[in-house]
């Protein structure tokens, strides 16, 4: 084993250079921790931007409504006018009077025209409701016809 002696100017130059480098490495740690923190807080608001709820947000390029302008504004009065509209009635349109109507009538049994007194009930009104009806190659609207029936003495009206 070689031993070799420990010069005190070699000892002092090492002593020297460990601390210089220590140093550099406490610069660079400290660099490091102001990126991280930079960084850190840059992600929380890109993290508000984006879930923070939308009306809350304000555009930075909108001027605000509620400074004091300073222009003020003169109203001037016109003569009165009227204003008239008419309403568009709702409910449905009748379909065209040019398209080919079919009939279908829908009437009840015989047994179920006489009435509880014993006379038959004659016919008092239809009761029509239009459908429209696609067959391929014919466009055309289908009449259903429902039948009223009542009877003279007015008890089954």
């Amino acid at each position: 084993m070689k031993t070799e002696l420990i010069n005190i100017e070699k000892l002092q130059e090492t002593i020297i250079n460990q601390a210089q480098e220590n140093s550099s490495q406490e610069k660079r740690i400290q660099t490091q921790q102001i990126e991280i923190n930079y960084l850190k807080e840059k992600i929380d608001y890109l993290i508000r931007q984006q879930f923070t709820s939308k009306s809350e947000k304000l555009n930075p390029n909108q001027p605000s409504l509620f400074e004091d302008t300073k222009e003020t504004i003169e109203v001037i009065e016109d003569e009165e006018i009227e204003i008239t509209f008419k309403r568009k009635k709702g409910g449905r349109t009748s379909p065209p009077k040019e398209l080919p109507r079919v009939r279908v009538e829908h009437d009840i049994g015989d047994e179920e025209k006489v009435c509880s007194c014993g006379d038959t009930m004659h016919r008092v009104k239809e009761i029509i409701s239009e459908q429209y009806d696609i067959v391929p190659a014919k466009f055309q609207v289908i009449e259903n016809v429902r039948f009223v029936y009542g009877c003279r003495c007015g008890e089954n009206q």
